[in-house]
C-alpha cells in the first residue's frame, strides 16, 4: 500500500486544505500524521499517490503558511516507511 501525506503545523489549515481539495472532487482523509514523518500538528491529510500532482497543485494555490510538506508513505517488509517527497 502506497498514499501521500500532506502535512502542516496547524490544524485548522490541515482541516481547510482537506476541505479545499473535497469541494474541487479530489477523494482525501484527515489522518494521524505518522510518527516517522517528524513534523506537523498531528494530523495530516492523505490522498492515493495518483492524486499526488493535484494535491500539489492544491498546496500551491492554498499556500498555507504552515506547510510542512509531502511525504510518500509505503509498507516494506511489513513496516511503514515514510519519505519526504
Amino acid at each position: 500500500m502506497e498514499y501521500v501525506i500532506i502535512a502542516f503545523r496547524s490544524r485548522a489549515h490541515t482541516v481547510r486544505y482537506a476541505e479545499f481539495l473535497r469541494k474541487n472532487g479530489a477523494y482525501c482523509q484527515i489522518i494521524n500524521t505518522p510518527k516517522e514523518a517528524g513534523v506537523g500538528c498531528g494530523l495530516s491529510v492523505r490522498v492515493s499517490a495518483n492524486d499526488f500532482a493535484a494535491a500539489k497543485r492544491a498546496a500551491a494555490i492554498t499556500a498555507y503558511s504552515s506547510f510542512a510538506g509531502f511525504f510518500l508513505v509505503k509498507t516494506v517488509g511489513g513496516r511503514r516507511v515514510v519519505k519526504s517527497i
